[in-house]
């Protein structure tokens, strides 16, 4: 079993990106699956005005999940800025409709409000009421993007941590991998830092002190974290191996990520064991989503 925790795919995508090509189509997607024995892939909408491609409705992704029986997992977005819902009640109520129509997580997160906003505290309430996981992309405040605000290490998503323990995320982007370790400046934030990764980073020590952080190792900013440092790698995914979940986010067709394949062959020089390589690539995804696939 392979699962997927990030994906974008859409029904009919029409708006290029920068490189001239769209974000993967349904048949798209489920063609690059096979190749790479993916069973089944989280659908990540991108719903907020900051995302980086079109806006989705969450009727398309359940349109997508319904044509393509058993490989697409939803989940649901909300841009918090809405102006009609402010209290975790209000949130509450949309994420039940969300719910009864299938969607189990919530993301990817993409909008520019800080971390500790009170929009955004509101949603993360609902999400751990109703019990969903929430994929997010963080971005330092002075980066023209995309992303949730967040400094140098990270102290308004730690509050958050902080104010809700139960609440399952997914952290994703250079800006939360760049934090693996402890020499970062903030300068080398939103890049891919390379080269050894030294000892007090931000991302290890949240993993020890807060349960509800787990990481989405996709795109090339996850893999890039796992690469840099080989040597720190294996003791951070024997560590952290209920933690860490298999991505991809393949965003056009041209991008062909090897993290399953560099993952596989880790195992196979005896870096990890068939117990942890199993975790990153399902297991994990199983648990933390409530999927119920195995034992």
């Amino acid at each position: 079993m392979i699962i997927d925790v990030h994906a974008h795919v859409y029904a009919r995508p029409l708006i290029p990106k920068a490189n001239g090509l769209t974000f993967m189509s349904a048949e798209q997607q489920v063609q690059r699956m096979d190749e790479k024995g993916i069973d089944k892939a989280v659908i990540l909408p991108l719903n907020s005005a900051d995302g980086p491609a079109e806006r989705q409705s969450m009727g398309e992704v359940l349109s997508i999940c319904e044509a393509h029986p058993g490989r697409f997992i939803p989940f649901c977005e909300i841009d918090p800025r809405r102006h009609d819902w402010h209290t975790v009640d209000d949130f509450l109520w949309g994420l039940e409709v969300y719910q009864r129509a299938g969607f189990v997580g919530f993301g990817e997160l993409t909008c520019r409000l800080p971390f500790d906003d009170p929009k955004l505290m509101a949603l993360f309430g609902a999400c751990e009421k109703i019990g969903f996981p929430v994929t997010f992309h963080t971005s330092p405040p002075e980066k023209p993007t995309y992303g949730v605000i967040d400094t140098l290490f990270l102290p308004r998503f730690e509050r958050v941590l902080q104010a809700f323990p139960e609440l399952v995320f997914f952290g994703h982007s250079g800006s939360f991998w760049s934090e693996i370790s402890g020499d970062l400046s903030a300068a080398e934030k939103e890049g891919y830092p390379k080269g050894p990764i030294t000892p007090g980073g931000t991302i290890p020590r949240l993993l020890r002190q807060y349960p509800g952080l787990n990481c989405d190792i996709s795109a090339g900013s996850g893999f890039n974290a796992l690469t840099r440092d080989l040597e720190f790698t294996w003791g951070f995914l024997h560590e952290f191996q209920d933690r860490v979940l298999l991505g991809l986010d393949a965003t056009d067709v041209e991008l062909d990520f090897q993290h399953i394949e560099w993952l596989q062959q880790a195992h196979a020089d005896g870096h990890i064991t068939i117990e942890v390589l199993e975790k990153l690539l399902w297991r994990n995804a199983d648990r933390l989503i409530g999927l119920e696939l195995g034992g």
